[in-house]
């Protein structure tokens, strides 16, 4: 959560999101379908064909800036 509420303009692909939090991906995928369910990210997957057979279609999140009012940001606890 940290990560997304980072930045409204930043988002962040499956993957990145992985890397940089050090999360399991089941962790990683089970939190951004609360967030989404709650209408706190948004959720897109990329709208292009990648030119590598390798790598399937990103799917990006972010923080939704309406999704202020959801957000309570206090200090790290003790």
């Amino acid at each position: 959560m940290d990560l997304l509420l980072s930045s409204t303009a930043d988002r962040f692909y499956f993957s990145q999101i992985v890397d940089r939090t050090g999360l399991a991906r089941g962790t990683v995928s089970s939190v951004s379908q609360r967030l989404e369910a709650a209408g706190i990210v948004d959720r897109e997957e990329e709208r292009f064909k990648s030119e590598s057979t390798f790598r399937g279609a990103r799917v990006y999140y972010g923080l939704d800036p309406r999704a202020f009012h959801h957000v309570r940001l206090q200090a790290p606890s003790t």
